[in-house]
C-alpha cells in the first residue's frame, strides 16, 4: 500500500516546535506542568504577557537534571531552565509539550 499524500507529518506542515525558558513550575493541579515562555511566539515583555497568562506545558518525559549550570542533578525542572518543545495544537498554540 503506497502513501499518496505525505505532505503533513511531524516536522512539516503544522508541526510547530520551539525553544523556551521555564518561568513557573507551581502547577495548581500538581500534574508536573510548567509555564514556558516560547522564544518568538511569546513576547519577552512581561507587561504585555505576564507569566500567569502563559499556557501550562505538559512534560513529556521525566526530567533528571536541570538546564542551569551549577545546580547539579535535580528531579524537577526549575525556573530559568531552557527547554525544547512543540505545540499539540499548532494553530492556536495553547497546548505546549516539552
Amino acid at each position: 500500500m503506497a502513501i499518496t499524500d505525505n505532505t503533513f507529518f511531524a516536522g512539516r506542515d503544522g508541526f510547530v516546535w520551539w525553544f523556551g525558558v521555564v518561568e513557573d513550575r507551581n502547577d495548581p493541579t500538581q500534574l508536573g506542568r510548567v509555564k514556558v515562555r516560547c522564544i518568538n511566539y511569546h513576547t519577552e515583555n512581561l507587561n504585555d504577557l505576564p507569566t500567569a497568562d502563559l499556557p501550562w506545558a505538559t512534560v513529556m518525559l521525566p526530567t533528571t537534571a536541570t538546564g542551569n549550570s551549577g545546580l547539579g542533578s535535580n528531579p524537577f525542572i526549575v525556573e530559568g531552565t531552557w527547554v525544547v518543545g512543540f505545540f499539540m495544537d499548532a494553530n492556536t498554540k495553547q497546548q505546549p509539550v516539552i
